[in-house]
């Protein structure tokens, strides 16, 4: 287009008198360029320029400042678009994304949904597209999971649990996970469709039957401990880290028992590949990665990170989509890898926690510290 952008100046005593005036364009933030700073404004009280966008931020700023022919100063104008950087990403500081809590893909049926500031979002065309979905009944969501049959899972910071069997059509109450908690909890779906919740001195809760029914099977002898992220191996077994001594433990009896590891120490995330090699990574500074083909019984380091800081996180780290390991390492950035051996950075950013994979394969990464309230997109389009 010759102009993409421009202001007019009305005068309401004397409409036909807005010719004259000055206008100065100024780029503001993005690093853009406009053909013309300085504009005449015409006949009809419009001035025009060509607006150029650059490649610094994603949302970008242009002010047009109005000056009279008696150079009376007049109200700024302020001009705002938005960069959107092709296979690149994209530092989104708009609203729903901006605020991202919790993301879940089903990629039978080619859904994603999103968590942001409460609500419940659908994802529409593009990465920017995310439709509010409208359920009275559930309030300040906190986290989403879809199971291996498409029921979709809502948490609720009150210490509720909704479910859909129709693809967010209707939704149903389930029991409350923990009895007598009214507060945020944390959940898990392991492969067999099983539901497992924890909380900060909560202990494990347990439902095999879709939510109806909760148990806690160490009977109350766990209520100190929480864990971060479960798995059900081939075995029958479950595999979890204990948040409270953030070891590796093992369960051979649906979670009665269970049996710390000679792992690493001071684990943050855990991690089950298909192929049944368990990830795991500590919080240390540099940060390490650690792998085991032997169910357990012995790991070794495959990667070391330098990272600014360390800490442990209840958001996923790694994410997997076609024959890609998308890994957030905290204080670094996110890193790819096909086969734990090689690993590359494809995200140089130390203030973000949680990765995410929508069901098209675009990758989100939740800011955090002094990126908060932004998300980082990896657009590929």
């Amino acid at each position: 287009m010759q102009d993409s952008i421009y202001v007019q100046v009305q005068n309401i005593n004397s409409p036909l008198d807005v010719g004259g005036f000055n206008v100065e364009f100024r780029v503001q933030t993005g690093g853009g360029s406009v053909d013309q700073q300085q504009v005449k404004t015409r006949k009809d009280g419009k001035a025009a320029t060509r607006w150029k966008l650059g490649t610094d931020t994603f949302t970008q700023i242009v002010t047009a400042r109005v000056t009279g022919p008696d150079g009376k100063l007049l109200p700024e104008a302020t001009i705002m678009a938005h960069g959107i950087l092709r296979n690149a990403w994209n530092e989104v500081d708009i609203s729903p994304l901006s605020n991202l809590i919790d993301l879940a893909a089903d990629t039978v049926n080619h859904i994603s949904w999103m968590i942001s500031s409460g609500g419940i979002y659908k994802k529409g065309i593009n990465f920017l597209d995310w439709q509010p979905i409208n359920q009275q009944k559930i309030y300040s969501a906190s986290a989403i999971e879809i199971d291996r049959t498409g029921v979709i899972y809502i948490g609720t910071y009150n210490g509720e649990l909704y479910k859909s069997t129709d693809h967010g059509l209707t939704w149903i109450k389930c029991t409350n996970p923990i009895p007598n908690q009214s507060f945020n909890f944390f959940f898990w779906i392991t492969n067999d469709n099983d539901l497992w919740a924890t909380g900060y001195y909560s202990g494990l809760w347990h439902s095999s039957d879709g939510g109806k029914t909760w148990t806690n099977p160490a009977n109350g002898n766990d209520k100190n401990d929480y864990i971060v992220g479960i798995n059900r191996l081939k075995d029958g077994s479950l595999l979890a880290v204990s948040g409270t001594t953030q070891l590796l433990m093992k369960s051979g009896d649906n979670g009665k028992n269970w049996t710390s590891f000679e792992s690493p120490k001071y684990l943050g995330n855990l991690y089950v590949t298909e192929k049944q090699e368990i990830i795991v990574s500590d919080y240390t500074t540099p940060s390490n990665f650690f792998l085991s083909d032997d169910q357990g019984k012995s790991f070794r380091k495959i990667h070391t990170v330098l990272a600014s800081y360390a800490t442990g996180l209840l958001e996923p780290n790694i994410q997997k989509f076609g024959p890609y390991y998308y890994i957030l390492v905290s204080g670094t950035g996110i890193l790819k890898t096909q086969n734990f051996e090689q690993f590359e950075t494809i995200l140089s950013e130390p203030n973000i926690r949680g990765v995410y994979l929508d069901h098209t394969g675009t990758i989100l990464a939740k800011g955090w510290r002094d990126k908060q309230n932004k998300t980082f997109i990896y657009n590929r389009n």
